[in-house]
């Protein structure tokens, strides 16, 4: 996936990456398809939601979304990097989404599309996978017409000028060599390669440097008017909107766009893999990370559902059989976790990563990952062997559910939810049917999808190594095609929306005709008996609470040469109460579905808690537990310390991260936010289980804290299930929070080398300043006029002006 910009920011820190008039025709709500209907065609109408068929066979989707005065307005183009035909490893989709976003049209110039986005405060990118193109415009509601018209804009009359097209590929050069610096692309793209070997998921969706250096500015013009016609495309608008008014502005604008022709094509078809597989590559980590997977299956298909409650069962989760047993039992990694990767488009995946563990003295680096291999492959066996628990299948089952029930709750992640959806399933209600799927898995069917494709035989291994002097950073290029690939057999492709759309009348036949309008209810403040302060808000967009506690500290209440003893504190509050242990917390956790996190900050340190409405009242109790009453038991601690001295010593695998904690140590000097959050490793080493409680005790206060509930929830009930838990806090710290202030930097510039092949900078004004400055408001201005993608100056200079010289700059 690619982006325009990103953004980091530290005071006002610079950084730089070198390198609608109604339409005349009333809608049709016929059911029957029709190849070309003469007005549009209305799929389904609730009280929330408007579905239509454009007579050009675009998609329009309009969902209402009340809780705040944002839009999301987005279009999803089925052209990702497999639908690349002649082009396929070049990376056509991925350089076409650079210059379509906001790039000149036959209507607008880029500099006029920039001051009208600048104009409407509109934050907007765009994003390119395998399979599909999105690009998005996020405003409030007065603008939402504008962003539909804008985004129409881009996709019907975009002229992709030669200045425009050179500069972007001098652009896309630079991320490029930024993709070096950031080893999660160096091991997907090793995974892509190993488990393909004729379809074109083999190939990165960026391309491959020589090929894409070869495409030509009528080559991408011509792929644009072949792909992007509205017959291969849907539209999704989500916020505070009319979806009345939306969808009529809509098919005005496409009202003149007929029905293209889209190509035929046919992918091969994955030949069955016999053999065990291993692939090597490099990058500048400090630790190895091990990917194991298994060919898998189809969105939808035979067994994967199965597949996606033994990814939960094995490695989701704290309770989890690999996070118990290869992670904390045998430490023999830092992090796993396993997944089930599949999509419409073809078989994907069974995957399990692991970070491997630092090996003790006298211990090889191959026979650390090999013995943590050897781990992970004899759980895989067991459940193959002997079947998982019906407790470990209720379990999976309810934390799958909880996690479709709330996901997706903002305007930009509903948008994009619906619109993939629809392109992978024809149906914009999925998850929901997932969920009723997912019930009726049982336990024998998880062991049967655990033999039939978690087989040796057929294990794809991908390791990534640290980068070494003799060993430079992998950079792949096109492999070979495999023998006999002529001859692979071939399935047909279909593009064109006549086929979703049959799919979509079909499910939306079986959907429910409407649902009651969420509440969206003011917040209320409440003040405990120890002076804590409490938030409610009641909303019922989802059954779901959320539950968040924040307390002054972080790393503002560290000393110097203690840095990360905050932290350390923070992430063993889950680790053991005095009246529960780290297994009994877990496993509560997970027979929930629910999710509880804790963690320290730069000023502060947090108990987040996530549950279904009905289980508010335990995650709350559970909640107050961890936060008032940890045990910091020393069992526990010996495996959170590894884990938070791999968390350092992973710190600069990724560049950005790198170039932040370098400025960091420059700017803040002696200062304990010199340091990132978890800490300086010296000192993390030294913390006993003795400094973290005596630490904990004399911090904790209500004065200094805040708590937050949010969700289906009666706001009288929060009140006095807080008052009933959370009481027992001291009403003030015994060590009061008044933390030493930065001084003002000394002007200077600091240069620091680096393994990665790629140069940053990071600028920063000081000194800074705090909320409550008069100049707070003000520099939040100048900040946007300086960097906001894409009218931003910074921007404009940088990436939208000349040469291209920076692939992501930001201010802030």
């Amino acid at each position: 996936m690619s982006q325009r910009t990103s953004r980091t920011v530290v005071f006002l820190t610079l950084m730089v990456l070198l390198m609608t008039t109604p339409h005349a025709c009333a809608a049709e709500s016929t059911t029957a398809p029709t190849t070309q209907p003469a007005c549009p065609r209305v799929l389904q109408q609730r009280a929330d939601r408007l579905i239509v068929e454009l007579p050009n066979r675009m998609i329009v989707i309009v969902q209402e979304l009340h809780s705040s005065p944002i839009v999301s307005a987005q279009v999803l183009v089925k052209t990702g990097s497999i639908y690349e035909q002649e082009h396929v490893g070049a990376g056509l989709s991925h350089f076409l989404e650079h210059l379509l976003a906001g790039g000149t049209t036959s209507t607008r110039s880029e500099e006029q599309t920039r001051q009208l986005l600048g104009r409407i405060g509109a934050r907007t990118n765009a994003a390119t996978s395998l399979d599909t193109v999105r690009y998005y415009i996020n405003t409030t509601r007065p603008y939402a017409a504008t962003a539909v018209d804008l985004l129409s804009d881009w996709m019907q009359h975009n002229l992709i000028t030669q200045a425009e097209y050179e500069r972007e590929r001098q652009v896309i050069q630079n991320e490029f060599d930024m993709g070096k610096g950031e080893p999660a692309r160096i091991f997907w793209k090793a995974t892509q390669q190993a488990r393909y070997l004729a379809h074109p998921a083999r190939h990165p969706t960026i391309g491959y440097l020589n090929e894409f250096l070869r495409i030509s500015r009528d080559e991408i013009y011509a792929f644009y008017k072949r792909m992007y016609v509205p017959n291969n495309m849907v539209f999704v608008v989500v916020g505070d909107v009319d979806k009345d008014v939306i969808s009529t502005q809509i098919a005005d604008r496409w009202s003149n766009t007929p029905a293209g022709e889209l190509p035929s094509l046919k992918f091969p078809v994955e030949p069955l893999l016999d053999h065990p597989t291993d692939v090597t590559a490099r990058a500048d980590v400090r630790a190895p990370r091990l990917r194991l997977a298994w060919p898998g299956t189809k969105l939808g298909e035979d067994g994967d559902f199965a597949l996606d409650l033994l990814a939960n069962v094995l490695g989701e989760g704290e309770s989890s059989v690999l996070v118990r047993t290869v992670r904390d039992e045998a430490r023999a990694v830092n992090t796993i976790e396993a997944y089930n990767y599949s999509a419409h488009w073809g078989k994907g995946f069974f995957g399990i990563d692991a970070e491997i563990n630092t090996p003790p003295e006298g211990v090889s680096l191959d026979a650390a990952i090999e013995k943590a291999k050897g781990l992970i492959l004899a759980q895989v066996q067991r459940i193959a062997d002997e079947g998982i628990t019906e407790s470990e299948l209720a379990r999976a089952r309810r934390q799958t559910l909880t996690a479709v029930l709330l996901s997706a709750q903002s305007a930009q992640g509903l948008a994009a939810r619906l619109g993939s959806d629809i392109i992978a399933t024809g149906d914009p209600d999925y998850l929901r049917h997932y969920a009723d799927a997912i019930e009726k898995v049982t336990a024998q069917e998880v062991q049967q999808a655990a033999k039939r494709f978690l087989d040796n035989q057929r294990l794809i291994t991908v390791t990534l190594l640290p980068a070494s002097k003799d060993d430079a950073i992998s950079e792949l290029s096109r492999p070979a095609d495999p023998p006999g690939a002529a001859d692979f057999s071939t399935e047909p492709v279909k593009l064109d929306n006549q086929q979703l759309l049959a799919r979509l009348d079909e499910s939306l036949r079986l959907a429910s005709a409407d649902r009651s309008a969420p509440a969206y209810d003011p917040v209320e403040r409440f003040t405990l008996s120890n002076g804590l302060r409490v938030l409610v808000s009641r909303n019922t967009l989802v059954p779901g609470v959320s539950i968040q506690l924040y307390h002054l500290g972080g790393s503002l209440a560290d000393t110097p040469g203690r840095e990360g003893l905050a932290n350390a504190v923070a992430e063993m509050l889950t680790r053991g109460t005095t009246t529960r242990t780290a297994d009994a917390i877990s496993t509560a956790v997970d027979d929930l579905g629910a999710s509880l996190e804790t963690a320290g900050g730069y000023n502060s340190f947090y108990v987040q808690a996530v549950c279904l409405s009905d289980d508010f009242p335990k995650m709350l109790e559970l909640a107050a537990d961890v936060a008032l009453h940890p045990s910091f038991p020393v069992d526990q601690w010996k495996m959170v310390q590894q884990r938070l001295l791999a968390a350092i010593d992973r710190q600069n695998d990724q560049w950005s991260t790198e170039l932040r904690n370098r400025f960091r140590q420059a700017y803040y000097g002696s200062h304990v936010w010199s340091q990132p959050t978890v800490g300086r490793r010296d000192a993390v080493a030294a913390l006993t289980p003795e400094d973290l409680a005596k630490f904990h005790t004399s911090h904790l206060g209500a004065s200094q804290a805040v708590l937050a509930i949010v969700g289906d929830v009666d706001p009288q009930k929060a009140h006095d299930l807080a008052e009933q838990y959370f009481r027992e806090m001291p009403a003030k710290p015994a060590v009061p929070f008044n933390p030493a202030q930065p001084q003002a930097p000394t002007a200077a510039a600091a240069q620091f080398p680096t393994p990665k092949p790629l140069a940053a900078v990071q600028i920063g004004f000081g000194p800074g300043i705090t909320r409550t400055s008069p100049d707070y408001a003000p520099l939040q201005v100048l900040s946007r006029i300086v960097s906001d993608f894409p009218s931003g100056r910074l921007e404009n200079a940088l990436r939208g002006e000349g040469r291209g010289l920076a692939y992501a700059v930001g201010a802030g």
